[in-house]
């Protein structure tokens, strides 16, 4: 993978502390989470409309309601996931359940000012559920993770005063308990620094990571038809983010009896929250140039999110003879306060091009059997930005280095998906979906000897059921997730990043019951 360089830069406020391309990659790289109906078609709902996934996907698909509407669904999520880092495998497993989508829609089924139909929507969305848990170990005589806080103190040039007081959540908690430690040049003056930990003859390292939250959406949705022929649709959208993390770092020596080395081990954690809310938009357009085809295209505009993050750290290191076991915290140097940081952060823009062919059975010709629906998503993945609040000077230019770093890190890509659904009987429907998407990435996750590790991509396959009345309906739907990513616990700019090969498959369980008046 190609290095990922971000300028450095000295924070003494506790007010800030580095991001990365991964904190927008979150809020973008994801299958949303829809319906019961949108989920089991794949998501492929771009031209169909009909269904409360419209407002979020392509709103113009609002204008085929004649009638109101109230639907509620949950979900369940049981997740298996394989890690595999420097020939180490180890895995996870997590289960949730969750509320998935509520909304009414409140439809005209009479003209109106050349409108054979219009709607309005109220709807609250689960797009993505943030509840996982990554753990990975291995053997690493390659690299340690306390070569992210020399890295750090060696591109800011920093004295031993800075390298005490002014990297408070990271590389002066490694100073402060002597995991970095000082080289004196000549006459006793600083030469540079140097990690404790003895990297050539290997080190056991563990990564543990708990992640909690989810990133909704309230959607007021507009739809409007002219002549069941052309549909138009805008929705105004208040994305909600929340989002936790509970980090466990350790690296231990590989011989615990061997006390020359100074280094037993060191145990380093981080707590972080970030909190956020804001503004977007979603225009769309259905045509039909035949009853048995429709043709969408939907844009979303780029979500301007303003968040709130919290942080707090702590280290200790075991350093035998030299000092023993010492510890530092956050806290300490932060006058028992957490860290702050608030930032905007804007999504990337995405646009889908739909369409849906509908067959019927050759005895009833005029009575539609079913469909089949396909999108093309394109998505703007280095088009991610991040803004400072605070306007300043070094504030500009560190997040003028990051989002110079998303541009160089990510590409723009295309998602496919794929649906169909038949009737079984006047009441009973069946469906079936899939959905493909690529990396988000430009470059491919190696190892330090160029050996390509995994082509990160998504991959979904689900069916479900549906009955429906004149007065309500019911809908089940079962998704399989495939997922292969690439977690990288640290970045270094000296040396090639380790990176961690994750396989994770998902079982969804998808259920919604909805009242129409």
């Amino acid at each position: 993978m190609k290095k990922i360089i971000i300028g450095i830069l000295v924070f003494v406020s506790a007010t800030l502390n580095a991001q990365s391309p991964e904190d927008g990659l979150r809020l973008s790289w994801f299958a949303p989470n829809g319906t019961p109906r949108s989920n089991a078609l794949g998501g492929a709902m771009g031209s169909l409309g009909g269904d409360l996934s419209a407002a979020h996907i392509n709103p113009a698909g609002l204008g085929f309601y004649k009638s109101g509407e109230l639907i509620i669904t949950s979900k369940y999520l049981n997740t298996e996931t394989d890690y595999k880092y420097r020939g180490t495998n180890s895995s996870t497993s997590n289960n949730k359940s969750t509320l998935g989508n509520l909304g009414i829609v409140f439809a005209d089924g009479k003209k109106n000012r050349g409108y054979s139909s219009t709607a309005f929507s109220i709807s609250f969305t689960q797009l993505a559920n943030f509840n996982s848990r990554e753990r990975f170990k291995g053997v690493n005589n390659f690299s340690s993770y306390s070569e992210k806080f020399l890295e750090e103190l060696y591109y800011d040039n920093a004295g031993m005063n800075a390298a005490d007081n002014n990297y408070i959540f990271g590389s002066s908690l490694a100073f402060r308990t002597f995991l970095v430690d000082t080289i004196a040049g000549k006459n006793g003056a600083l030469d540079g620094y140097q990690s404790l930990v003895p990297i050539s003859s290997g080190v056991n390292q563990t990564f543990d990571s708990y992640t909690s939250g989810s990133s909704n959406e309230l959607t007021f949705g507009w739809g409007g038809n002219v002549q069941d022929k052309l549909y138009l649709g805008a929705s105004f959208v208040l994305p909600i983010v929340n989002f936790n993390r509970s980090l466990y770092v350790s690296e231990t020596d590989l011989d615990p009896n061997n006390k020359l080395n100074q280094f037993g081990g060191f145990v380093f954690n981080e707590d972080f929250s970030s909190k956020g809310w804001g503004i977007g938009a979603k225009f769309g357009i259905i045509y039909k140039p035949e009853s048995f085809l429709r043709l969408g295209f939907a844009l979303h505009t780029p979500q301007l999110i303003s968040f709130r993050d919290q942080l707090s750290a702590d280290m200790t290191t075991n350093t035998e003879s030299y000092a023993g076991i010492v510890s530092a915290s956050s806290g300490e140097l932060n006058n028992g306060n957490v860290g702050i940081r608030e930032y905007t952060a804007m999504t990337p823009t995405k646009a889908t091009f739909s369409g849906s062919y509908f067959f019927a059975s050759p005895g009833k010709p005029t009575q539609p059997l079913g469909f089949i629906s396909a999108d093309i998503e394109w998505v703007n993945y280095a088009g991610t930005r991040f803004y400072a609040n605070d306007v300043d000077q070094a504030s500009s230019e560190y997040y003028d280095d990051l989002n110079n770093t998303m541009k160089a890190t990510y590409k723009n890509n295309f998602n496919l998906r794929l649906g169909s659904e038949i009737k079984l009987t006047s009441n009973w429907m069946a469906r079936i979906g899939t959905a493909y998407y690529g990396s988000p990435y430009k470059n491919k996750f190696a190892d330090e000897n160029g050996k390509v590790l995994v082509n990160p991509s998504r991959m979904i396959l689900s069916g479900g059921i549906g009955y429906r009345t004149n007065k309500y309906f019911l809908d089940f739907t079962i998704s399989s997730a495939t997922n292969r990513d690439a977690v990288v616990p640290y970045q270094l700019l000296d040396k090639p990043s380790p990176v961690a090969v994750q396989n994770s498959k998902a079982i969804i369980f998808n259920i919604g019951y909805g009242i129409r008046f």
